[in-house]
């Protein structure tokens, strides 16, 4: 692989590559979790949250995580026995997408310094790509913080697909695509119906150890999710676009190509909408200027068009190409962390890490090359 990310091997059974993963990334896992609770309450300003009680309230999706994904909760105590840390430490990490449901209820947006914004995915069909390629990709927006545990987890399973995913320390995955040409991007959506559940990164897994697309999509809509989330997924020949709540999906159409941002657009998904939670329109104008770059290309889409919109400052800084305010704290700035833009039917992942207008893509596949 070339990439400038730390690229984590794992290899074999949940234990052994959990135990490899925290080995390899303990001085970041604990970095990551010595900040992590001071970005929470960064955000979540109107609520008296200290670690305890988010961790508690993390904790609540353990019995279903137990239920449904036996051997993924082995992977994460396998991560905290080699990074020397709990359980507890390793579920609260990989819950910090649902853990922002926290600042949603009764007074949404508000709660943020400047108004939360957010990803931006892209499903390219083979009928909209040059040369009948299809692509999928994303930016994928969080605060600043974030951004410094990034890392590429390469996986080779005993009984699953091989998988590359972009993830952070300690976690079981962002995005990413399999050896059997499936891939997997999202963006974040607050439903007024989050709940316990199963948590994103166990879904991210789940569709990445598929051999089927028709499996890959299952994992999303037919799970008991604990949070909303609009999942784009492609593979075979077939692309979707599934807007979650947490009891609900709706697939949308896809003709040719279809961005998504973090606003609804189901007519029946609509109703989950979290009121409060956009603040300003900063979403709908990511929509409209993606979408609007892809239906002008449709039919001759290729790689390099995609990294130009990733690139795209519309709307600055609540751009496709995120940027925190001048002067914001990292806590609580929201930007690009990561673009990623793959060919999945080619077994290619390109990644920038930080914003695409100043960084570069590294290339990740299979063969290494």
């Amino acid at each position: 692989m070339k990439t400038t990310l730390p690229v984590l091997d794992l290899a074999g059974s949940p234990t052994e590559r959990g135990l490899a993963h925290g080995r390899a990334m303990k001085d970041a896992i604990h970095d990551f979790l010595a900040g992590i609770t001071a970005v929470h309450q960064a955000n979540n300003s109107l609520l008296n949250v200290n670690r305890e009680r988010l961790a508690r309230f993390c904790m609540r999706n353990l019995g279903y995580l137990e239920k449904t994904s036996p051997d993924l909760c082995a992977e994460m105590r396998a991560i905290a026995e080699g990074a020397e840390l709990t359980f507890e430490d390793i579920l609260y990490l990989n819950s910090f997408l649902e853990l922002e449901d926290l600042r949603a209820p009764q007074l949404g947006g508000r709660m943020l310094p400047d108004g939360p914004w957010g990803c931006t995915t892209f499903n390219v069909t083979a009928a909209a790509g040059a040369g009948g390629r299809a692509y999928l990709g994303q930016t994928f927006d969080m605060e600043k913080y974030y951004e410094r545990f990034l890392c590429i987890l390469r996986i080779r399973p005993e009984k699953e697909p091989d998988q590359i995913i972009v993830s952070m320390a300690g976690v079981l995955g962002l995005a990413g695509l399999n050896n059997r040409g499936i891939g997997l991007v999202i963006n974040k959506l607050v439903a007024t119906d989050a709940r316990p559940g199963i948590i994103y990164p166990f879904i991210v897994r789940k569709v990445l150890s598929a051999e089927r697309i028709g499996d890959a999509l299952g994992s999303v809509i037919f799970t008991r999710r604990a949070t909303g989330m609009n999942y784009q997924i492609s593979g075979e020949g077939a692309a979707f676009c599934a807007e979650t709540s947490a009891e609900r999906y709706e697939l949308l159409d896809i003709k040719g190509s279809l961005a998504h941002t973090n606003h609804w657009l189901g007519a029946t998904t609509r109703v989950f909408e979290t009121p409060g939670w956009l603040s300003h329109g900063g979403s709908m104008v990511r929509r409209l200027t993606a979408q609007t770059f892809l239906d002008e290309r449709e039919g001759n889409v290729t790689m390099d068009h995609l990294k130009e919109m990733t690139r795209n400052h519309v709307n600055h800084p609540r751009c496709i190409c995120a940027h925190g305010f001048p002067g914001e704290d990292e806590t609580t700035a929201f930007h690009t962390i990561f673009a990623v833009i793959m060919e999945p039917a080619a077994g290619r992942l390109e990644i920038c890490p930080g914003n695409p207008c100043v960084g570069a893509y590294d290339v990740c596949t299979f063969d290494g090359a």
